[in-house]
Order: structure tokens, then sequence, then C-alpha cells
């Protein structure tokens, strides 16, 4: 998966270390791990279980390690 495959402004968090999550604008949250995209619902975040990837590499190598 590349970063052009997604929208622009497109925002890429990690929760809990091992989870690649995506806010796609107009469409929501999503999960992705284990590389199929899946709705995810934001009550599951909390102030100290997130936060926004440094960059697309450091969140594709969260998504790559998930589906191993």
């Amino acid at each position: 998966m590349k970063e052009f495959d997604f929208p622009k402004n497109t925002l890429f968090y990690i929760k809990e270390f091992d989870i690649p999550l995506a806010y796609i604008p107009g469409e929501g949250w999503f999960n992705f791990f284990g590389g199929k995209p899946r709705k995810y619902d934001v009550r599951g975040l909390k102030v100290d279980n997130n936060w926004p990837a440094e960059s697309f590499r450091e969140w594709a190598g969260v998504l790559d390690d998930s589906m191993k």
C-alpha cells in the first residue's frame, strides 16, 4: 500500500503500538490491521492509547507487521 492510494489529507494513526488506523476525509475512521480496511468506531480511542504516525512510512511498517 502506498501513500498515494489514499485521498489527500488522510490522517494516519497508530493505536496501542500495533494497530494502523486511518482517518479518510468524508469516509471516517478505518482499522487496517491485517491489511483489510474495516470501519472503526472512534469510541475505542482514548487520550493515551493512540497517536499520529510520525510518517506514512512508520504507519506502513505497523501495517506490514500486522499482516505477518
